[in-house]
């Protein structure tokens, strides 16, 4: 059975998948009166996309500042209270090869990615709790599954959000919470334009947008992981022996 939402909150929703899951929402509600609140940095991005779609509301938010997260959501609870479904899906991504080992790069990484979305779990962990009700969907990546080459600034941020993801689920089992992890891998955007490899089973946002707005509205599944093949492949690399999995992505790493 569908699963009805009549407010849903998205941060990073001024482009890639957090926009197109903004729009799968608009374009098939989940219930009549549901309502879209769309956050990012961008204010100006947001109040474009939701000049376009009436039934979205830009609430501006920095995720790196705990000040700004308190207010947007402060904002967002007053408007509309606590929201059914908050998707938080804010993050960044540079490529960093050895030759730019770079600690201001990861540090920029962990302060959007990881501290990010950190400090939006707090407010949100603590209203949900207190309310016994409403669901948070964390967008990680595939790529913190195994530690990847060129992938040292975003993918240790994204295994730390899965490890938090997992923590946090067993501790609020029967709190009326639902906490799930988000996985995708490659997704055409901006971001993933820097990249100087071929990456395979390339989604489109769009693309990306139909396999959340199921996982989400189908079932409580805890991980949201797509394309399938892609992350079958993934997936059997955690359980290689070092050996094996070093040998493999030192042929990547050639290729």
């Amino acid at each position: 059975m569908k699963k009805k939402f009549q407010t849903i909150w998205i941060v990073g929703a001024s482009s890639g998948i957090g926009a197109a899951l903004a729009q799968k929402f608009h374009d098939t509600p989940t219930s009549p009166d549901q309502k879209i609140i769309i956050s990012a940095r961008n204010a100006d991005k947001l109040r474009d996309i939701s000049a376009q779609n009436p039934n979205m509301t830009p609430i501006a938010v920095d995720v790196t500042d705990p000040n700004s997260v308190k207010s947007a959501f402060s904002t967002v609870e007053s408007q509309f209270g606590l929201p059914d479904l908050v998707v938080l899906a804010a993050g960044m991504y540079s490529p960093m090869k050895l030759t730019a080992f770079s600690a201001e790069t990861i540090r920029s990484h962990v302060d959007t990615n990881y501290m990010g979305i950190v400090n939006c779990l707090e407010p949100l962990l603590s209203k949900m709790r207190a309310e016994r009700s409403g669901e948070i969907a964390v967008v990680a990546s595939v790529a913190g599954y195994r530690g990847l080459p060129n992938a040292s600034a975003y993918g240790p941020t994204k295994a730390a959000l899965i490890n938090l993801c997992e923590s946090l689920h067993t501790e609020l089992t029967g709190s009326g919470v639902l906490l799930r992890v988000i996985n995708p891998g490659f997704v055409k955007t901006r971001l993933t334009d820097k990249n100087d490899f071929a990456m395979p089973y390339l989604l489109t946002p769009e693309q990306a947008a139909d396999y959340l707005y199921r996982g989400l509205c189908g079932n409580n599944d805890f991980e949201i992981a797509f394309p399938p093949p892609f992350v079958r492949q993934l997936k059997l690399t955690r359980i290689l022996p070092y050996p094996l999995f070093f040998k493999l992505m030192r042929k990547l790493v050639r290729a």
